[in-house]
């Protein structure tokens, strides 16, 4: 054999050693697309299982979900409880990837859902009606994009308010994942808060852990901050009330109905519309 022909031999001998070491990848791309299947040299060249008597397959751990405990609630005045409980009109089950990797959006309620008029009935006095506007979509982790609205504006008729200057309520679905994945930001969140709310006292409002059914809640005096989780999924939602000044004959009087009574009855409701999860499959 001549030289040429033998370098030639060695390197496809090497390019078949290198095809049988490269590990079959099961993992999910980003964005939730499958990759590729193993090439059929690969599969082929990687080992069989043993056949032996008495020997077991070998097969891949299921990854496990670890769960998230939220920082202990700044102490100092007791926050306020829900004083009525609100009847669910329904719940949403959202579903969770356990590796991590798949938004899994399409189980999750739209902004619009996060509260019914019948379940704003329930808390706002002398509410008639509720009109949904000004919803968009948003991103995701990953830099796709959901078709869900994770923003709404909720325009509420409220008797007595004047027609230029309703109450509303807007809507912000933050995301839901995996509880480590959604407990990173909020942690990260609630430190700022606390900084923050050590220069303006009295204006944030932080709620024991679990005290409303939720695993943690504060407000900064207009947006509250909840954070939910029910078996392996974990989720953050905001409100902002603008307006609520009419609730009574007094302004101040209004806007501290909405802080201590509206605000802890919607933190309420929505730990209790996150039921049990449908777990993706493997």
């Amino acid at each position: 054999m001549n030289a040429s022909r033998r370098s030639a031999a060695i390197a496809a001998g090497v390019c078949a050693a290198l095809a049988v070491t490269v590990p079959a990848y099961t993992a999910y791309a980003a964005g939730g697309s499958p990759a590729a299947a193993p090439s059929a040299s690969s599969s082929s060249t990687t080992g069989k299982a043993s056949t032996k008597p008495g020997s077991k397959k070998s097969t891949s751990a299921k990854p496990t979900v670890t769960p998230y405990s939220p920082p202990a609630a700044p102490s100092g005045d007791s926050a306020p409880k829900a004083k009525k409980t609100i009847t669910p009109s329904g719940h949403f089950a959202v579903k969770v990837d356990k590796t991590g990797k798949k938004p899994m959006d399409s189980s999750w309620p739209s902004a619009n859902q996060i509260f019914t008029e019948a379940e704003l009935r329930q808390v706002v006095p002398g509410l008639k009606s509720v009109h949904a506007d000004q919803c968009h979509t948003g991103s995701l982790p990953d830099g796709g994009s959901t078709a869900k609205s994770t923003t709404c504006t909720l325009k509420l008729t409220v008797s007595g308010e004047s027609a230029d200057d309703r109450s509303q309520l807007v809507i912000n679905i933050r995301g839901f994942g995996l509880p480590q994945q959604i407990g990173k930001q909020w942690t990260k969140d609630l430190q700022q808060a606390k900084a923050r709310s050590a220069k303006r006292p009295g204006l944030y409002t932080f709620y024991p852990n679990k005290s409303l059914g939720t695993s943690a809640a504060f407000t900064d005096g207009t947006t509250t901050k909840v954070l939910l989780q029910h078996g392996d999924v974990a989720g953050e939602v905001w409100f902002s009330g603008i307006g609520f000044t009419e609730l009574t004959d007094d302004y101040l009087a209004s806007r501290r109905l909405y802080r201590t009574t509206i605000v802890p009855s919607l933190v309420q409701l929505l730990g209790e519309k996150l039921t049990t999860t449908e777990k993706a499959a493997a």
